[in-house]
């Protein structure tokens, strides 16, 4: 399918854009289909923005974009915990995240992320050392659960994944089709979502790394980017928002020490400020429009200082999501 023909809306663009000033350099850390990119090239005529994204299909999008804006615009095709390899990034005022799948990548039959795809499984956003293929040829039945359960909030999982294995064991599963029809013979009743909606999006997110790219690429920005840059993020699933939150609380919240463990005078002292009050949501006429919307979140910090402590993965409390993902890098 064309990208040409497969329409996407830039989430709370409006919103998005309020938060972005002119005469600055942007990093679109998620370009896709270039929505929020065209929007700020367009409305901020001093703006030099870089688009970043790992699925190579989206440089169609991006050279409409270096044809109108030839010296104000470029592209590269990273995931973005490669965002250090961007030699403007020390200089990078704004970066922008519009996380998970687009609907480029799941209305393309040949990418695999259909239920109703006949082509190979693939899944992979770009830059994949793995694809949903392999994952399911190798996967056990005890992990293929934990994913299902863990990632995709799917409470048919124990059973989802014994029926998988119990047909891989007698027949390859080749397409999203084949995936499909298994995880139905499960979970029959048709609400007013596709049954092997969470466990499309558990595989997938396994497959394309997502929370650790996102760990990767927050914790490398807060510690290197320059002192009041702005980081604005739109979230859809609740896990990517978890995560997110837990890592912006990490560096803007004051933190508890013991009271016998003598502390310096900056201990306390947070890193990033928040910009909103309280997490951003799409507007009533947003989500009427746009009925994918309704899901999304907004969040925006500034850094204000340094982190003093280095934030890791422990200390977010989510082990058990790294570890599954480690499993199949």
């Amino acid at each position: 399918m064309p990208l040409d023909t497969i329409k996407h809306y830039p989430v709370m663009a409006n919103e998005v854009l309020s938060y972005i000033t002119n005469n600055k350099t942007i990093i679109d850390c998620t370009f896709g289909g270039g929505g929020y990119s065209s929007k700020i090239l367009k409305k901020y005529k001093g703006s030099y923005l870089i688009g970043l994204d790992r699925d190579k299909n989206t440089s169609e999008h991006a050279l409409k974009l270096k044809k109108n804006y030839f010296d104000r615009f470029q592209f590269n095709n990273l995931k973005f915990s490669q965002i250090h390899r961007i030699k403007e990034f020390k200089s990078t005022d704004f970066f922008l995240f519009d996380l998970g799948v687009s609907n480029f990548q799941l209305k393309n039959m040949e990418r695999g992320f259909s239920f109703e795809s006949k082509s190979k499984l693939d899944m992979g956003m770009g830059l994949n050392t793995l694809n949903a293929y392999d994952l399911i040829e190798k996967v056990s039945e005890k992990n293929l659960k934990n994913i299902l359960k863990f990632f995709g909030e799917e409470k048919f999982a124990s059973q989802i994944s014994k029926k998988i294995i119990e047909y891989r064991n007698n027949e390859k599963i080749i397409t999203g089709k084949d995936l499909s029809n298994i995880i139905n013979s499960i979970k029959y009743n048709k609400g007013k979502t596709d049954p092997s909606t969470k466990s499309f999006q558990a595989i997938r997110m396994i497959v394309n790394q997502e929370l650790s790219e996102i760990y990767q690429a927050l914790e490398y920005i807060i510690s290197n980017c320059k002192q009041g840059a702005v980081i604005i993020i739109v979230t859809f699933h609740s896990l990517e928002d978890m995560l997110v939150k837990r890592i912006f609380n990490y560096y803007g919240k004051k933190k508890s020490f013991s009271r016998y463990v003598p502390k310096s005078q900056d201990q306390d002292d947070v890193c990033i400020n928040f910009l909103a009050n309280k997490v951003i949501k799409p507007s009533d006429m947003e989500i009427k429009q746009n009925p994918s919307s309704r899901s999304a979140k907004l969040r925006i910090i500034k850094k204000i200082k340094n982190p003093n402590i280095k934030l890791k993965r422990e200390n977010l409390n989510m082990e058990k999501y790294f570890q599954l993902e480690e499993l199949y890098v």
